[in-house]
């Protein structure tokens, strides 16, 4: 089965106005449409979380970008890193 194209998911105006203001600037895409992976999802996917830089685009059948990267440390726990993508553009097929 071949997918379909790619559509853009970002809010048009009209939607962005019906939004409240969050620290007076409207997101460009609905809520929802964001996702984060950690340590467990970044290994199964065979992602490296170094590699992974604000503002790179990977394909998983919805276009992403990384919108933000963090680990943390603390007192008697593991290191736990994580990314956060901005989904962008989805296409998809029925089964």
């Amino acid at each position: 089965m071949s997918w379909g194209k790619f559509v853009s998911m970002e809010l048009d105006d009209e939607d962005k106005m019906d939004l409240p203001m969050v620290a007076s600037k409207r997101p460009d895409y609905p809520y929802g449409l964001r996702i984060s992976l950690g340590d467990a999802e970044l290994k199964k996917l065979g992602l490296d979380f170094d590699e992974c830089e604000i503002g790179c685009v990977l394909d998983f059948r919805a276009m992403a970008t990384v919108t933000s990267k963090s680990c943390n440390e603390g007192d008697g726990m593991d290191k736990c890193c994580r990314i956060e993508l901005q989904i962008e553009r989805m296409t998809a097929e029925p089964e």
